[in-house]
């Protein structure tokens, strides 16, 4: 068993992290966080501790790390030895990050990098000691009940908001503004929103599902057909066809909230979506204002749910079939390809995506599919790119200039 020994009266030098998660709060908390570090630095005589740099990251999150700018560029700045500390210390341990990844982070850094993460609440208690462990294991408890318990009080808030035929919350669909209505109750004064049509943009959702009714076209068309139609603000456009695919399967626009249809959270720093069974949900008739004809919507509904089903036959006959009752919920990607995700767009910059052809037989008898790469910009006409580049070629060619660089003839 390796042991090291944490002494508090050596000059250790230091470098400060602060984090505030929304822009709606006080915008002086990193500040406020630092103050609190140098007062129990003080406190508990560790003054002679040597400060080397700040980084903070303002109005970010901390379930997502790629997102958090000031903390990739700590750890970048420890990685390549920019910058050489044996501590990060923080004010609270939960502004380092979420609990279920902070144990990680602070291993790889002391295992890695030889640097400990101390927080000003603990008064920068050794996390590798006895005091340490156990008030990690405390703080994690703490944290996850304490998400659990407002994440449970958040849902009820807004499960009631949604039977009072109230909005609860968030951006409106589209084709509908909030109306602020205030009530008074008691001598208090409380106030709420509901979902009123748009006049400016209501009628753009009404024109693609009687666009939709009338053609059979899928999101894609349907999105192009919007994106290029005069009558509609170019402030507006461009549209995306995801978007637009929602506006399909959306009840609000027949005055009808149906109520939570996911369930999200960040797994391995990605937001990971499910779909809450049906028993789950509530369902609000006349919750506002309908858009479009429920006759018009179920047509339109039936035609996608149709094709839908085409779609997921024919995945299901190419797909692997596993004997598991439990899914991962955030397996990642199998890359059949080898530059899936690394061939990008020359005029929109998105990444281009492989797509083939069905297979076919040769005059010699042998199957064969074609395979390119498009941009996917370019089926909802946001890009005008419209070349595919075969991914044979473009994969040899690359392969061989990689051998060439590495490998040189000379």
């Amino acid at each position: 068993m390796l042991l090291q020994q944490f002494n508090w009266h050596e000059n250790y030098k230091y470098i400060r992290y602060a984090r505030m998660s929304s822009n709606q709060q006080n915008p002086t908390s990193p500040d406020q966080q630092f103050d609190t570090i140098n007062h129990t630095l003080q406190g508990c005589g560790y003054g002679h501790w040597e400060h080397l740099q700040d980084y903070r990251d303002t109005a970010v999150s901390g379930k997502v790390v790629h997102k958090r700018a000031g903390f990739q560029k700590m750890l970048f700045d420890i990685k390549s030895k920019t910058i050489c500390p044996d501590l990060i210390l923080v004010d609270d341990i939960d502004r380092f990050g979420r609990m279920d990844n902070i144990n990680q982070y602070r291993a790889d850094l002391y295992h890695k990098h030889g640097v400990l993460v101390l927080d000003s609440k603990s008064n920068f208690a050794d996390p590798n000691g006895a005091q340490g462990r156990v008030y990690s294991v405390i703080e994690e408890l703490r944290a996850g009940e304490e998400g659990r318990t407002k994440a449970l009080r958040v849902m009820r808030g807004k499960r009631e908001a949604v039977l009072q035929k109230h909005w609860n919350g968030g951006k409106p669909p589209f084709g509908y503004n909030l109306k602020a209505i205030s009530e008074h109750h008691n001598g208090h004064s409380r106030a709420h929103s509901i979902l009123i049509p748009n006049p400016e943009t209501d009628w753009i959702v009404k024109l693609a599902f009687c666009k939709a009714d009338e053609t059979g076209w899928g999101q894609g068309r349907i999105t192009r057909f919007l994106n290029n139609h005069s009558g509609i603000p170019e402030s507006l456009k461009p549209f995306q066809a995801s978007s637009v695919g929602l506006w399909f399967s959306n009840e609000i626009y027949v005055g009808i909230m149906v109520w939570p249809k996911l369930a999200t959270d960040v797994i391995n720093d990605c937001r990971v979506n499910m779909k809450v069974p049906e028993e789950d949900r509530i369902r609000v008739e006349d919750y506002c204002t309908p858009i479009v004809p429920l006759e018009l919507f179920k047509r339109v509904f039936n035609l996608r749910k149709l094709r839908g089903e085409k779609i997921m036959k024919a995945l299901a006959v190419s797909a692997l079939q596993e004997d598991k009752l439990l899914a991962a919920p955030a397996p990642g990607m199998t890359l059949k390809y080898l530059l899936t995700g690394l061939v990008k767009c020359g005029h929109c910059h998105r990444s281009m995506v492989p797509a083939g052809t069905g297979v076919y037989i040769t005059r010699d008898g042998k199957e064969k599919r074609y395979v390119a790469y498009f941009c996917s910009g370019s089926v909802d006409g946001n890009c005008s790119n419209r070349k595919r580049i075969p991914e044979q070629w473009l994969r040899e060619v690359v392969v061989s200039t990689i051998r060439t660089q590495l490998f040189p003839a000379d």
